[in-house]
């Protein structure tokens, strides 16, 4: 009996830009989460807000599951982002196209894994279906990231979310067998992630 892989995923980014909901929406169960009533000026924006970590499990097949790490997004939590990112093999990080602030906090934040984390990144643009939302390509040209991918995600929507995930999976995979040499890497073979 083949052995099942647990691959570790991150889901960060500002407040309000949709990482509790596509944890929420991606997960096959119930998933576990640390939100609170904000007492600052998050309560402007929401009514809840993650202060430790949402979590759930994707099940990609009887193989595979994805263990679905959210993040708090307020920045006096950031000790969070590096206990949540041990042993990630990368992440997603989601930014309100609709907000200035949410694009100036992403690129702090992104600053910040770079320096401190150091994992693969999938930028996902949400709210893209409001009024006044800014294209991938004008959040890329703000965002100033190189090479990282910008891509339209609806965080609500499951299908959407996990394309986004299984192409942060795909370029782990890719990234290991450039490491790993394409002779020593079986496709199917996630042991190299780990």
């Amino acid at each position: 009996m083949e052995e099942k892989q647990v691959v570790k995923l991150v889901i960060t980014g500002p407040v309000n830009a949709g990482k509790t909901t596509m944890v929420q929406n991606l997960s096959d169960s119930q998933i576990a989460a640390t939100d609170v009533a904000p007492s600052d000026q998050v309560a402007q924006l929401k009514s809840m807000t993650t202060v430790g970590l949402d979590f759930g499990i994707l099940k990609i097949d009887e193989h595979l599951e994805l263990h679905l790490f959210g993040t708090p997004g307020q920045s006096r939590f950031n000790f969070m982002w590096n206990i949540l990112s041990k042993g990630a093999i990368g992440a997603i990080f989601l930014v309100d196209s609709t907000s200035e602030e949410s694009l100036v906090e992403m690129r702090k934040m992104y600053d910040y894994y770079e320096e401190h984390v150091g994992l693969p990144v999938l930028v996902g643009a949400t709210k893209q279906d409001l009024p006044g939302a800014k294209n991938v390509d004008e959040i890329a040209a703000i965002l100033n990231l190189g090479d990282v991918m910008v891509v339209p995600v609806d965080a609500r929507e499951k299908e959407g979310s996990k394309m986004l995930a299984l192409t942060l999976l795909g370029n782990a995979l890719v990234e290991a067998s450039a490491e790993a040499g394409e002779d020593d890497f079986d496709d199917g073979d996630y042991d190299d992630l780990f």
